[in-house]
């Protein structure tokens, strides 16, 4: 699945590391996205907070599991776990605090 994205949002960046949000998106497991449509980062954004969104797998290709070593299920949690630790690993090439983060969401996430 060609799915695995994340946005970050940055405000004018002066050289100095700011706070960081990573938002996880709601819908149930079962759809949903990281995008601007329904959740805009420009609030917390022009409160010199760097925002990260980001996708997941969801319905089926996130959460089915069969017992099995193919399919052992939870793919769509291990995305959400990728993406934090991509968040620490990188955030401060885009102005922000790796020290400094804090990861909420809405519903589901």
């Amino acid at each position: 699945e060609d799915c695995l994205y994340l946005n970050v949002y940055t405000p004018n960046l002066d050289g100095e590391f700011l706070p960081v949000m990573v938002f996880i998106h709601g819908g149930g497991f079962k759809w949903g996205s990281g995008n601007t449509s329904l959740y805009g980062p420009d609030y917390l954004v022009d409160r010199d907070v760097v925002v990260v969104t980001l996708n997941y797998r969801c319905g089926p290709l996130g959460f089915l599991c069969l017992n099995t070593p193919e399919v052992p299920g939870n793919a769509g949690l291990k995305d959400i776990v990728q993406a934090v630790k991509w968040v620490k690993d990188n955030i401060q090439n885009f102005g922000g605090n790796p020290g400094n983060v804090t990861v909420f969401g809405e519903s589901a996430g």
